[in-house]
């Protein structure tokens, strides 16, 4: 399936990112102005993979609505000009963040929108050094806000 980057804002957009959470948008709010000099543009709740098999016959418009729903959603990429960036937000971080983006990487992968290098970065806004040294190993940023 096709990555779906969906509505491409600004940088500076200080609107309520859609699909995210109350306590990561306490995260986001207080992590976005770091990104302002990196990023280019920003996506939100991006569409990676999808559904193995779309029922035949059914309309356009059905089979948008599937994969969309289906899709796995990364909560914000940030578009630099010589790499992407996938960004989980995560209240209290655990493992299965670092999972997460993982997955997110690998889905990028199999469909990116263009040849740019993707890193992966994990924001939260609590520390655990175990994570810590985990996402340091697998190369993931680990930022506390």
């Amino acid at each position: 399936m096709s990555t779906d980057l969906g509505i491409q804002y600004s940088p500076t957009w200080g609107g309520y990112p859609p699909h995210v959470s109350p306590d990561d948008l306490v995260i986001w709010k207080k992590y976005h102005t770091q990104i302002y000099g990196e990023a280019v543009n920003l996506y939100f709740d991006v569409g990676l993979g999808g559904p193995a098999e779309i029922e035949k016959g059914i309309s356009r418009e059905m089979e948008k609505a599937w994969i969309r729903l289906n899709q796995k959603r990364a909560d914000v990429v940030i578009e630099a000009l010589d790499r992407w960036v996938i960004v989980e937000l995560r209240h209290y971080a655990s493992a299965a963040a670092l999972g997460r983006l993982l997955m997110y990487k690998d889905l990028w992968k199999q469909d990116p929108p263009d040849e740019r290098p993707v890193e992966l970065r994990l924001v939260s806004d609590g520390y655990d050094k175990d994570v810590a040294s985990t996402a340091m190993a697998l190369n993931i940023d680990y930022i506390i806000v």
